[in-house]
């Protein structure tokens, strides 16, 4: 795929990637997610119908099929539409919404863009993603919508599904969609269900056929729960280990993902955890018997690439669950700890099991 050239465009909107002279502003960006059927097309039409006249906004559907339908309701010379089609923009590295966005941004004429993965469509690594370093000079990450059906509440299924508590979790916005089919039963659980959640929206709304709720879109996106910093051994990681010789920090420094950690007091918990390339190799025997020595904490989970292929890891005081993973675009593991921890020292003994970092 070949991208438009000019002053705006980020390169092929790969990570990793250089890019080239920033626009004036910024791109507001909204993410809507919403489970199968919630109603997240009609809401979006809603919106077209009301936006500002002075703004042009462009919208990036996902579709799991080839044919696309939600864009021929959009259809006009005040929007732009760009169609992700044939898989989730969640996965493969985010590269098709790399590639969307890239060609968004070349344009130099949107004020605003709209973000609809599917139904099924997990958004934290889209969040994620729009977080990165190389897409600030050209994304505003906005507020992100969650729009629910809340007919969908009264099913154990929709309600545990990873998928939908994660759409929850990301959102500024909460908007039942379809108020008018609501019974007085279902507003009740739908308050309910909104009144339990930490931290509280901010703004939890029902739409009624006669509204958009236009207004969610102003409302001040949440800053990022993850403060991303760089490794707290990032200057000395050729010397951690002899495996590790040769290998300098700009070597590190150009695998496809920067690596990162966290650590932060959450809810009487302290959670923290890291992500690194998918070049950077473990030696799988070594990288298990760390492991195993960090079931102090509450919860250790986590993805890697080993010499022995990629494998999941998930281990609580309880139970222990390793396997091989289909997942390929980083290594990643997050610990929730009763206590605070010696981050810096559980990083030295992770970095210390790698058998490769290349760029």
């Amino acid at each position: 795929m070949t991208l438009p050239t000019n002053s705006a465009e980020p390169n092929a909107g790969a990570q990793g990637m250089s890019f080239k002279a920033a626009p004036a502003k910024k791109l507001s960006v909204h993410l809507v997610t919403g489970f199968l059927g919630a109603g997240k097309t009609t809401l979006i039409s809603r919106w077209m119908a009301e936006k500002p006249v002075d703004e042009r906004w462009a919208i990036l559907v996902n579709e799991f099929g080839q044919i696309g339908i939600d864009q021929t309701a959009w259809a006009g010379d005040d929007v732009f539409i760009q169609e992700v089609a044939g898989g989730c923009i969640c996965c493969l590295q985010n590269m098709p919404l790399q590639l969307a966005l890239g060609k968004i941004t070349s344009r130099g004429d949107i004020d605003r863009l709209i973000i609809e993965p599917t139904g099924l469509g997990h958004p934290t690594q889209i969040i994620e993603m729009l977080q990165e370093a190389h897409w600030q000079p050209y994304l505003s990450l906005a507020a992100s919508v969650c729009v629910l059906d809340a007919r969908m509440l009264n099913d154990a299924r929709v309600r545990e599904h990873e998928t939908f508590i994660a759409q929850v979790a990301v959102a500024d916005v909460l908007l039942f969609s379809k108020a008018d089919v609501l019974s007085d039963a279902e507003r009740i659980t739908a308050n309910e269900f909104a009144a339990e959640l930490s931290p509280a929206k901010a703004l939890v709304a029902f739409v009624e056929p006669e509204s958009s709720r236009i207004e969610a879109l102003s409302v001040a996106a949440k800053p990022p729960k993850q403060q991303r910093r760089s490794l707290l051994h990032a200057p000395v990681i050729a010397a951690l280990s002899p495996r590790l010789d040769g290998v300098s920090a700009e070597q590190a420094a150009q695998a496809k993902l920067p690596p990162y950690h966290y650590h932060e007091p959450a809810q009487g918990h302290f959670i923290g955890g890291w992500i690194l390339p998918a070049s950077w190799c473990f030696c799988h025997d070594e990288l298990l018997t760390e492991l195993m020595s960090w079931r102090d904490a509450e919860r250790v989970k986590g993805v890697f690439h080993t010499d022995k292929g990629w494998i999941f890891f998930n281990a609580t005081a309880l139970d222990l669950a390793i396997r091989s993973s289909e997942y390929r675009s980083d290594s990643r593991v997050e610990i929730i700890s009763p206590i605070d921890l010696d981050w810096a020292l559980r990083e030295l003994r992770l970095l210390a099991c790698l058998i490769a970092a290349t760029a």
